[in-house]
């Protein structure tokens, strides 16, 4: 089953007119050799194609631009100097990778198009400078909910803001409570009954330990790489004192920036950091962590029987669904905190001076956060409009010329991208 992700093939398409090389980022799993599937049997893609799963290929290292060349060439007879369009998946297990893509750029002979998948983030930045201005990347997230009730052929068009309903709750609570449990790999998509569920995202998260986390461990590092991520699935959504972490797991400072740094590099977990202007009455150095998804909390947790949802794992959902939809790579999501213990739960930051401030709620009444007026005194000129989340509750007003809206959580994505 192939799930067209419009948003990320009219990226694609558009980037393929003229650029040479086109690299989609993210996690496994999240469907990016899928996109690779479709572009392969678009018959309206004219030109040669091949694919190659690095995953499957023993020999990972090759000296230089031709060295690889020959490999390709006599094993694929794939030929470089035509315009052909080569895929290639999970290149960050080749060495060297980032001066062969250059080099393979650079070269004004070759003809061919690439477009690879790359699941995880180690030498991301090393391959940035290698290839600025040569490179087009794209970011393919995981479903966004809207997504999924798109898999569900639910008519995402009638669940407006504008024509939203109460009886649609109805429809949609179900279906939102089931995303929200499992999330949506194909083959936890594929899976029938819930133990079927539960088995495969076993699965999954052991082929992530294995080939993106335990790759970089010690045996003896991994007991306690897994305390520390047991640690943050069950106080997701807080910040991190590292030295406190480090006294209370017994795990040494270094080891647990290390292990920090391994999940945020396989993105696993994201570290989001503070908004502030220089005021002392601001915290500038509070980060806070969120995993990946909800899923991964639940099945630690050992928790699939929803009876209402958790304030905690909300706020992650909210988190995630903000970074699924950002309109560009440079837009920002952080954490805004006073030393007054007031807060707003997130600020989305955008076109490098608008932002809005997003406060997570369940409740379902008019009920504005009193920190909206204080942040709109600071920050005026800067703020687009404030969103105050609820369960399944509309409304809007207006805080000193600035829109106040009151919207169901999962809405998120629908103002994001309007």
């Amino acid at each position: 089953m192939l799930f067209k992700r419009k948003k990320y093939l009219d990226k694609i398409y558009k980037y393929l007119k003229n650029s040479k090389l086109i690299i989609l980022y993210w996690a496994r799993q999240v469907w990016k050799t899928s996109l690779l599937k479709i572009l392969i049997e678009d018959t309206n893609l004219k030109l040669e194609k091949y694919y190659i799963n690095f995953d499957d290929i023993f020999e990972k290292k090759w000296n230089n631009k031709q060295s690889f060349i020959d490999y390709i060439n006599f094993n694929y007879w794939v030929n470089f100097y035509k315009e052909w369009i080569l895929f290639l998946d999970e290149i960050q297990t080749i060495e060297n990778i980032e001066q062969i893509l250059k080099s393979l750029y650079d070269d004004e002979k070759i003809k061919l198009q690439l477009i690879a998948t790359w699941s995880w983030l180690w030498q991301i930045k090393k391959l940035w400078s290698s290839l600025v201005w040569r490179i087009k990347e794209i970011y393919v997230y995981p479903f966004s909910f809207y997504e999924f009730l798109e898999l569900k052929n639910i008519d995402i068009k009638h669940l407006s803001i504008e024509k939203y309903k109460d009886f649609m709750y109805e429809k949609i609570e179900p279906l939102l409570k089931e995303f929200y449990l499992y999330w949506w790999y194909p083959a936890v998509l594929l899976s029938k009954t819930k133990e079927e569920k539960i088995d495969k995202i076993s699965e999954i998260l052991e082929m992530y330990l294995k080939k993106d986390i335990y790759y970089f461990l010690t045996e003896k590092e991994v007991i306690s790489f897994k305390k520390l991520f047991s640690y943050l699935s069950y106080n997701i959504s807080s910040s991190v004192n590292i030295s406190k972490l480090s006294s209370y797991l017994w795990i040494n400072r270094k080891k647990i920036e290390y292990y920090l740094e391994i999940l945020e590099k396989s993105f696993l977990l994201y570290k989001v950091y503070p908004f502030y202007n220089n005021n002392r009455k601001e915290y500038s150095k509070q980060s806070e962590f969120f995993l990946n998804d909800t899923w991964i909390i639940n099945f630690l947790k050992s928790n699939f029987n929803l009876i209402e949802f958790e304030w905690e794992l909300i706020e992650n959902f909210s988190f995630l669904e903000l970074l699924k939809n950002k309109k560009l790579n440079s837009d920002e999501i952080k954490t805004y905190n006073k030393l007054n213990w007031s807060e707003i739960d997130f600020i989305y930051c955008y076109k490098e001076w608008w932002i809005i401030p997003i406060e997570i709620k369940l409740k379902n009444n008019d009920i504005i956060p009193k920190i909206f007026n204080s942040f709109e005194k600071d920050y005026e000129d800067n703020i687009r409009l404030f969103i105050r989340t609820s369960t399944n509750f509309i409304w809007n007003r207006i805080i000193k010329n600035k829109e106040v809206k009151v919207i169901p959580f999962f809405m998120l994505e629908k103002i994001i991208n309007d």
